[in-house]
C-alpha cells in the first residue's frame, strides 16, 4: 500500500469514529442529559416546609410607645397657708427689763456680746458710746433710754443687736435675746389710731406677753 493510500485509509477510520461518537450522543435522552447536573424538583409539601427568604435591608416596624398616663397630685389645702408662712417676716425677739420687743431679722446683722464702749462727748443721751466690731466703729443705743424708760442693767446675759441699713452698723443694747419668731399679717395688730407709733410697727402676740415691733430704720433717725 503506497503512503497516500494510508494516509487515505486513516482518514476514513477518523470520520467513521467521529460519526460514531456523535450518533451515540445524540441516542442520549435529552432530559437525561440535562437532569445530569441539576438537583431533583422540591415537592409541594417541601416547599411548603421550607419558611419564607427574609427580605434584605427590610425593617420590622418599631412597636409604638406606650403613653404613660400622668396623674396629677392634689394640691394639699393648707398649701397656701404653707406658702404664706414661709414668706411672712421673721422677727428677733428681745427683752428690755422685763419688756418684750422685736426687731426684723433681715435688719439685724448679728447678736454679740457685751464690748468694751467709748463714751462720746456730746452724743444723745441714749447713745451709750462707741465700740469696735471687727476693725468697724459701730455707735451703741441703749434701747431702754431711746424708748424713754430707764436704763438697761448689763449682766451675763445682756447682748448687742447689730443692725444695718445701707452698710452702716448701729449697735442696740438689750436685757437679753429671746429667740426668732415668724409672724403673719394676721397676728400682727397695727398701734392705737390717732396715736403716734413713732418707731413701733404694731404689736403682736407671742404666748401670753404682748411683744412691740419696732421699726429698726428708726435708729438712724
Amino acid at each position: 500500500m503506497t503512503p497516500a493510500a494510508t494516509m487515505d485509509a486513516v482518514d476514513d477510520y477518523l470520520e467513521a469514529l467521529l460519526d460514531d461518537t456523535a450518533a451515540v450522543v445524540d441516542a442520549a435522552p435529552r432530559e437525561a442529559v440535562e437532569d445530569a447536573g441539576a438537583a431533583p424538583a422540591a415537592t409541594p409539601a417541601a416547599v411548603a416546609a421550607q419558611p419564607a427568604p427574609a427580605l434584605v435591608g427590610a425593617t420590622a416596624p418599631a412597636p409604638k410607645p406606650a403613653i404613660a398616663a400622668t396623674a396629677t397630685a392634689p394640691v394639699p389645702a393648707n398649701a397656701t397657708a404653707n406658702a404664706t408662712a414661709t414668706t411672712a417676716p421673721r422677727w428677733v425677739r428681745v427683752t428690755v427689763a422685763s419688756d418684750s420687743y422685736a426687731l426684723e431679722l433681715l435688719c439685724v446683722q448679728e447678736v454679740v456680746r457685751l464690748a468694751p464702749i467709748v463714751a462720746m462727748r456730746g452724743a444723745d443721751r441714749a447713745v451709750l458710746g462707741v465700740m469696735n466690731l471687727r476693725g468697724r466703729i459701730v455707735p451703741v443705743f441703749d434701747l431702754g433710754l431711746w424708748l424713754g424708760f430707764g436704763s438697761v442693767q448689763p449682766d451675763e446675759r445682756s447682748r448687742i443687736v447689730v443692725v444695718e441699713r445701707d452698710d452702716e452698723l448701729i449697735g442696740v443694747l438689750v436685757s437679753t435675746v429671746e429667740d426668732v419668731v415668724t409672724l403673719g399679717r394676721e397676728r400682727i395688730e397695727p398701734p392705737l389710731p390717732g396715736s403716734d407709733p413713732g418707731a413701733i410697727v404694731g404689736i403682736a402676740r407671742v404666748g401670753a406677753t404682748p411683744t412691740v415691733l419696732l421699726d429698726a430704720n428708726a435708729l438712724y433717725g
